[in-house]
């Protein structure tokens, strides 16, 4: 049945296939209006999805001697057979899962053989029969009737094959053999799970024999934007004697009509203009005598000019994500359903750019995007990161091994016009993507060109050519920008954006690693972006973790990474990399973004004047939305007064006294909310498009206290404790050997019956992977407290402990040494003051505090500091200041892998409560707290959320400080500013137990 072998052959990329085209699918004259949403409500469109027939075979081999190819078990279509139980669920980040031998891929290599019948009721031969592959990994053999029709790779790609002569009336058998590995494989080594199958639509369309095959739609814009035109261009046709082409305004008004011609040029006066913020959309219909084509057209015009990205005349910038096709439940297949909840997420994140990393998608995304608003940055299939692991761990040097190698050039090219020629006539668009990881050279070079005069209305971005060979020179001017990931921003800034011979625009199509805990640097990043003009913006990686949802435990999804499978080759949880979980529950990282890309902005304020900027592009501020001023006084009172906007036009500032609009008066703080004022693209009146904060004065909270400043204060000692009794209702008891507090009874009731700790170590975030090993090496994660001495001094007002301590761990030196004090006062507050200095030649510190383990049952928490999110050093412009309530339950959010989480800086008051006691922290500065049902221990050793037991005590964690977040998953080191890297600490903060 396989008389010929073509997926070991990089000369053969396909056999068979139809020229490609502009993406469409044609209706017959009559029927309703062609939309994504019923895109195959049409008689010449027969729909293969559904159940076919299908068996795995371990090896090619396995299937050619195997005869009895029976129908037995079925498979979904489109659908992966990873997440059926066939083959290994595998994910890889930069190793190739294959020997590194081109073309040739293993002998085993895993296939799935498909087959169904399918029925052509109204068979015609003066029709002509199209078979439609939206996406199959890798590679794939196709039979009709049990004749061969053809063979194509290019996973992302559409594959068309014309089977006129080979399909009848009535009944038809179909058969598919899908090779998991081929040739193609060395240009797809993609950071994802490495799945295989028929894994988009698969359709047959009826054409007529006298049609339009292929056609280009552009737009230009005239300087004072008062006038366009809509340029029409068939391409390509088959018996074409006629053809009208039609154009209707966003209101469905006719603006012109026009017959005869292969090629049209519309003139729209005072046109409405397509951009994120208003993606209005034109139809345009091509009309034949059997046949109706519609394009949907937004009139825009894209340009680069003066090193900065225009649209519309405009300067923009790209508040952009990477953007996987990422499924828990179905891994690659993506369905309506998933791209709107995607889309929905990301415009109510003031997102308004994608990278379709790092592949094409599927038509429809496009035209999901045309209508709800984004720009999209479409990447060509190609991705050869494999080749700087062949040799040890990213040997950049071998970067260029493909893309310099002449036999891969025919490839390369195939795969740049499979990602332009079906999506050309997208107005979303707005970019096109060479690849990724790829290295530079001449296979680089050629393919831009090729993109180029494919279409040259749009930029063409590539960032492998920091790896070219710099002693050889390489023709770069098809290539628009200068694209970079993970530098930074010191970097960006010295290196790129404070360069005079800078002569293209600077974009990062990938920053702000968002793995786990993350990202903590992005601020950095978009104080750069507004403040070059040539710094355009940038993707953050990415927008989903990738995981594979395997069951339920508790009501909650488990997860699965790389290495939870039996995997040979693996990269752990480097894929669980996204601002939303698996299940597109936004972490707190997505508010984080949300709030960076705001519309509106505070940029400066003196006193209650203010200046704030109209982030938007093409809609006046006040046309758009509103500002909702709530004012916090001294007394914790709130008042809720709107801010009016006039004449604010896009990309200025104005200056407002707040004076004239709210009571300033005794005033704490104002935080300034900006709203929708209407319904628009997922977002409802009123919802809040992004905050800022102006803090005055932070409200002090009063302690009541039930013990008298002339209460009896009694000391006892035994040979490891030190008893400290107030009155007859509160006992302290600490320990002589490591100064902690060893317990406290309160009118008999227990509240803490475990030793407190001084912590340096937090349970390592994904962004400590580099520095993780240093903290453990230096003794950090099991440091104990040594005293050397004690005394205990008395006077009128309390009794004091003074602790002279080392934190000492086996084989290294004390990290910190110095003096823990405990005041115990007589009105029943205990004062705990930190003295200490720091070994310098030790790694930065992740933390420093104490950690007060209480009953499980103390539940309840409110604190005044930054909320509502976990808020960190360079982590937590989401947040604002405030009073917060919350559970222990609910603190933080757990990540798939566990790690620090959930912990608030800023703050100068908490309460943790059973609802009848109560544990109280105040200082007169600022620290950083964190309560949990979990200890350090599962949560630096356990791998899995789901795999995280609940105990029966809560941790309290009183934080001096905690090193920031940063983003060296994958990107820079932790920025110096934001370690915890004191040499000396003073901390002190006032325990009450109620």
């Amino acid at each position: 049945m396989l008389k010929q072998q073509f997926h070991e052959n990089l000369e053969v990329q396909h056999v068979n296939l139809l020229p490609r085209r502009a993406f469409y699918i044609p209706y017959q004259q009559g029927e309703a209006d062609y939309h994504f949403e019923t895109r195959y409500n049409t008689r010449n469109a027969t729909l293969l999805n559904g159940e076919w027939y299908f068996q795995y075979f371990e090896s090619l081999e396995a299937y050619l001697n195997h005869s009895n190819k029976q129908e037995s078990k079925t498979l979904t279509v489109p659908s992966v057979w990873n997440l059926y139980g066939y083959d290994q669920i595998q994910y890889l980040n930069t190793q190739y899962p294959i020997p590194f031998n081109p073309p040739y891929v293993p002998k085993d290599n895993p296939c799935g053989y498909y087959t169904r019948k399918f029925t052509i009721d109204e068979y015609d031969q003066q029709y002509d029969y199209h078979l439609n592959f939206e996406g199959v990994d890798s590679a794939f053999y196709v039979w009709i009737n049990n004749e061969f029709i053809g063979y194509s790779q290019i996973s992302h790609a559409i594959s068309e094959f014309d089977i006129s002569n080979f399909v009848q009336q009535g009944e038809n058998n179909i058969e598919v053999l899908v090779l998991k590995y081929s040739d193609g494989t060395y240009l797809e080594d993609q950071d994802m799970f490495r799945h295989s199958g028929i894994f988009r639509d698969v359709y047959i369309l009826k054409r007529a024999t006298e049609r339009v095959d292929d056609f280009k739609v552009e737009t230009n814009l005239s300087d004072d934007l008062n006038a366009a035109q809509i340029d029409v261009k068939i391409e390509r046709a088959h018996n074409l004697k006629s053809v009208e082409f039609q154009l209707y305004n966003p209101k469905g008004e006719e603006v012109a009509s026009i017959s005869g011609v292969n090629e049209h040029q519309f003139d729209v006066h005072n046109p409405h203009l397509w951009s994120t913020e208003n993606p209005v959309l034109y139809t345009l219909y091509i009309l034949t005598d059997q046949e109706v084509i519609t394009q949907k057209v937004g009139i825009r015009e894209v340009a680069i000019q003066n090193n900065q990205f225009y649209i519309n005349g405009q300067s923009i910038k790209l508040r952009g994500t990477n953007y996987h096709d990422s499924h828990p439940e179905t891994g690659y297949v993506m369905t309506e359903s998933h791209f709107k909840k995607d889309l929905e997420l990301m415009k109510q994140g003031n997102f308004n750019a994608i990278r379709t990393a790092h592949y094409p998608k599927s038509p429809l995304f496009y035209e999901m995007t045309d209508q709800y608003g984004f720009y999209v940055m479409s990447e060509a299939d190609i991705e050869t990161h494999g080749v700087v692991r062949l040799y040890g761990e990213d040997n950049n040097e071998d970067f260029n091994i493909i893309a310099d190698d002449s036999k891969f050039e025919t490839a390369i090219i195939e795969r740049i016009e499979a990602s332009i020629m079906p999506l050309k006539n997208y107005s979303s668009i707005v970019s096109w993507s060479l690849g990724n990881e790829s290295g530079f050279g001449k296979n680089m070079v050629k393919g831009a060109a090729r993109a180029k005069s494919l279409d040259n209305t749009r930029p063409i971005h590539y960032e492998g050519t920091l790896y070219r060979d710099k002693q050889q020179h390489y023709d770069l001017s098809n290539i628009d920008m200068i694209s970079r990931m993970y530098p930074s921003p010191e970097e960006i800034e010295e290196t790129y954006l404070s360069n005079p011979d800078l002569d293209k625009p600077f974009i990062l199509c990938e920053y702000a690693h968002a793995m786990g805990n993350s990202p903590g640097d992005l601020h950095a990043y978009q104080t750069l972006v507004e403040q070059y003009d040539s710094f355009i913006g940038g993707f953050v990686w990415e927008w989903c973790d990738h995981a594979i949802q395997t069951g339920m435990k508790d009501g909650n999804p488990i997860f699965r990474y790389g290495g939870d499978f039996g995997e040979k080759l693996h990269d752990g949880n480097f894929c669980v990399d996204g601002i939303v979980f698996p299940n597109r529950v936004p972490h707190e990282g997505y508010y984080e973004f949300k709030q960076e890309h705001r519309p509106l902005k505070l940029v400066s304020q003196e006193d209650f004047k203010i200046v704030l900027r109209n982030q938007l592009d093409f809609i006046p501020a006040e046309k758009y939305m509103f500002v909702e001023a709530t004012v916090t006084n001294l007394n914790g009172g709130k008042t809720i007064s709107e801010i009016p906007l006039s004449n604010f036009l896009p990309h200025t500032a104005q200056t407002i006294d707040l004076s004239d609009y709210i009571n300033i008066q005794h005033i704490s703080d104002v935080i300034l909310r900006y709203k929708l004022k209407y319904d628009h693209i997922f977002r409802h009146e009123n919802f809040e498009l992004g905050h800022d904060q102006i803090v005055y004065q932070r409200r002090t909270l009063k302690e009541q206290n039930e013990q008298s400043d002339e209460t009896e204060i009694l000391v006892t000692e035994t040979d490891k404790l030190i008893k400290v009794s107030v009155g007859k209702s509160e006992t302290y008891v600490f320990n002589k050997d490591n100064a902690s507090l060893e317990s406290v009874l309160k009118h008999n009731h227990i509240i803490i019956s475990q030793n407190t700790t001084n912590n340096i170590w937090r349970a390592p975030t994904d962004n400590d992977t580099n520095i993780k090993n240093d903290w453990a090496y230096s003794g950090y994660k099991d440091i104990t407290t040594r005293v050397h001495d004690y005394q205990i001094v008395e006077n009128e007002t309390e009794v004091s402990l003074v602790f002279n301590i080392a934190m000492v761990n086996d084989a290294v030196p004390p990290v910190l040494f110095g003096t823990v004090t405990w005041h115990v006062q007589r009105n029943g507050t205990l004062n705990v003051t930190y003295d200490l200095e720091r070994d310098m030649k030790a790694p930065y510190l992740p933390r420093f505090g104490l950690g007060l383990t209480l009953p499980k049952s103390f539940e309840q928490v409110k604190y005044y500091g930054k909320g509502p999110f976990s808020s960190y050093q360079d982590k937590g412009v989401a947040n604002y200041l405030d009073d917060f309530g919350t559970t222990v339950t609910d603190n933080g959010e757990i990540h798939i892998r566990p790690q620090e989480t959930g912990s608030h800086n800023e703050t100068t008051f908490v309460e943790i409560s059973d609802g009848c006691k109560k544990v109280i922290v105040t200082s007169d500065n600022t620290f950083s707290f964190n309560t949990t049902h979990y200890s350090l221990k599962q949560l630096t050793e356990k791998t899995h959320k789901d795999a995280l037991e609940p105990e029966d005590q809560t941790y309290l964690y009183i934080d001096y400080a905690q090193s920031g977040i940063g983003s060296n998953s994958c990107g820079p080191e932790l920025n110096e500013a934001y370690r915890l890297n004191n040499r000396h600490i003073e901390f002190s903060f006032n325990l009450k137990f109620v």
